[in-house]
């Protein structure tokens, strides 16, 4: 467990996968894909396919070839002085570990697409696989299999941001990282992405989405899409495009 000011990052456990799920769909409800995603909103069976993913079973956690995944939560501690003050969840961040390069015939596997199964009766398993479905690939063809430490999911509840939950994190990621002497590696939404780069992560790539072509969705009161993001690395994207950036942290440590 950490400590910083008022927030506490610890291990995720059973008893936070309901809170958890619900701060994750709040954290990106501003994401312009999520209305795409969920036309509806989150029905009960996407919020309970997600939740189901939260931890993973305990099989899963023994096979070391496919990774070593984990879940921590960050808690914002009551303030001095309150009486029987409860610690509230206020961000999480799931990822894996991969120790050691993994095999070609592996890391070049084709991904299997995304279905009803994994997210949900209710969203709309198209538009996922367009956005979802392809940064996954993404980040696929640019990691190469290299051993790493990836950061899949960083949320944050939206009324609880820039009290350093995500920073916190983050260090404690980069801090496993580097012990490990392992990079970082993730796919940065446009709220995300400047947070990312104060941690030291690097663009390599990036992931265009045409919204407006797609879809018909247009950004009219200059909603941040990410469209200058890696500019130094790719250029600007385009008008009507949503940019996902892949990053990468390099070790801040040698691997023995």
């Amino acid at each position: 467990m950490t400590t910083t000011s008022r927030i506490r990052i610890r291990a995720g456990t059973p008893a936070d996968l309901d809170a958890l799920t619900e701060l994750h769909f709040d954290a990106f409800e501003d994401n312009v894909m999520s209305p795409l995603m969920y036309p509806n909103g989150p029905s009960e069976d996407c919020k309970a396919k997600f939740r189901g993913q939260l931890l993973p079973p305990p099989a899963a956690q023994k096979d070391k070839k496919k990774g070593e995944p984990f879940l921590y939560v960050a808690e914002l501690l009551p303030e001095d002085g309150l009486a029987d003050g409860l610690p509230e969840i206020v961000a999480m961040a799931k990822g894996t570990i991969y120790r050691e390069q993994r095999p070609e015939e592996e890391w070049k596997a084709p991904l299997p697409p995304i279905t009803a199964d994994d997210f949900g009766e209710g969203a709309d398993i198209a538009v996922v696989n367009a956005f979802i479905g392809q940064l996954n690939l993404r980040q696929q063809e640019l990691a190469k299999g290299e051993a790493m430490l990836y950061l899949g999911l960083l949320g944050c509840k939206q009324d609880r941001q820039r009290l350093g939950a995500g920073s916190a994190l983050l260090k404690l990621c980069a801090d496993i990282a580097d012990d490990l002497g392992l990079p970082c590696r993730l796919e940065a939404s446009p709220a995300g992405y400047a947070l990312y780069r104060k941690f030291g992560y690097e663009d390599v790539g990036v992931e265009d989405l045409h919204v407006t072509e797609k879809w018909g969705v247009v950004n009219t009161d200059g909603s941040n899409w990410g469209g200058n993001h890696a500019a130094a690395l790719i250029g600007p994207a385009p008008a009507g495009v949503m940019r996902n950036v892949i990053m990468r942290r390099p070790p801040k440590k040698p691997t023995a």
